[in-house]
């Protein structure tokens, strides 16, 4: 019994550990978009794009380095493959703020990737090689474009918006589970669903509070508040079921390069899933 409350114990602490990483880690990432980051915002240096791009390419750097296998030499080389097409793919966007600038670079991407592996023994292992080089840049440049156009839609507020919601639900919906054990240990699917819901009502509530005009009738303010919470669900529930992936992405270790992977997963979908309809609207 004693082994069993000590080891529940140090992966309570554990888990603690691993959340304050991540808290910490989005407190870099807002404050590097924040106003004190205001005297570097000229041409690429504008700290908004700057911080998101030097983000995706840690997430690519760190999820390549535990995806691609072989020896270190050549996942050295990958990872760098990796990195030159995602800074294809991202940076067209985020200079002219034109999310089409992506799918004119994307055809030379893949061919000159492709022709990367073409003198390889192996063409199976190369063809996998090739798939993991396009989904791994795709997804960040991605991630990191839906990101910058959902800040960028609300002005000097985008980075307040995207902390309320994509940041703030995904840190909850880490943080949830662990209180919620307390009250239920033998759970099933009821931690990770009351996780989720909390997690989507919680941040529901501090973007309709902030952001929401308060002269808008109730029913339509209903409406909205009702629209963003499935939208921020639905991205909670993707990266809840996609969890697997994200921990084979992240490696063994848990320091801050596991925080880093695991922080960005949920946010890039949330910010996809809010910002795929607010670009129909527009």
């Amino acid at each position: 019994m004693r082994d069993t409350a000590s080891s529940g114990s140090a992966g309570s602490r554990s888990g603690l550990l691993h959340l304050v990483r991540k808290l910490m880690l989005a407190a870099i990432i807002l404050l590097l978009m924040s106003p004190l980051s205001w005297a570097l915002s000229w041409t690429f240096l504008n700290p908004v794009p700057a911080t998101l791009f030097l983000w995706g390419a840690l997430l690519v750097g760190v999820a390549g380095g535990n995806l691609f296998e072989g020896p270190a030499s050549l996942r050295v080389a990958w990872v760098a493959l990796t990195l030159g097409a995602y800074t294809a793919l991202t940076l067209p966007t985020l200079f002219t703020n034109t999310p089409s600038r992506m799918i004119d670079a994307l055809g030379l991407v893949a061919a000159l990737t492709l022709t990367a592996h073409l003198g390889r023994r192996d063409l199976q292992r190369a063809l996998r090689d090739w798939g993991l080089v396009m989904a791994l840049s795709l997804y960040a440049a991605l991630g990191v474009q839906a990101m910058f156009l959902l800040i960028g839609a609300f002005g000097n507020s985008g980075p307040l918006v995207f902390l309320a919601a994509a940041l703030l639900p995904s840190i909850l919906f880490e943080a949830l589970p662990a209180a919620l054990r307390r009250v239920r240990a033998r759970s099933g699917l009821f931690v990770p669903v009351a996780a989720l819901l909390l997690a989507t009502l919680l941040s529901t509530a501090v973007i309709s509070a902030n952001f929401f005009n308060r002269n808008t009738a109730l029913p339509w303010l209903l409406l909205f508040s009702l629209i963003v919470a499935t939208l921020i669900g639905s991205g909670l529930l993707v990266s809840y079921l996609t969890r697997p992936l994200v921990e084979a992405a992240s490696g063994a270790n848990r320091f801050a390069a596991r925080a880093l992977v695991e922080l960005s997963h949920g946010p890039i979908l949330i910010s996809l899933a809010l910002y795929i309809p607010l670009r129909l609207l527009r």
